[in-house]
């Protein structure tokens, strides 16, 4: 057992074997693929620096944030600038 744990360790820069991996930095940045189609309400900062609370249904997810429904217009709101992104229950 215990070469097997030394097998899945990654060595370190020394060349010596960590217990643990390092963890991925950063935010994740991704909604649940469960979410789409689905009405969400969301808060985020516009470009002025205003709150913005808003609803509109997940119609996909892009590296630079969630594209959504909002009262008939597709919207990207980026990553950086989402506060607040809940399901709204049917």
């Amino acid at each position: 057992m215990t070469e097997i744990l030394e097998a899945m360790t990654a060595p370190t820069v020394d060349g010596e074997r960590s217990s643990s991996l390092p963890r991925r930095g950063g935010p994740k940045g991704l909604l649940p693929s469960t979410w789409l189609e689905r009405t969400l309400r969301v808060a985020y900062v516009d470009c002025h620096g205003t709150g913005v609370e808003t609803s509109g249904t997940l119609l996909d997810l892009y590296p630079a944030g969630p594209v959504l429904n909002v009262t008939g217009a597709k919207t990207l709101i980026c990553w950086e600038r989402l506060v607040l992104c809940e399901l709204v229950e049917d």
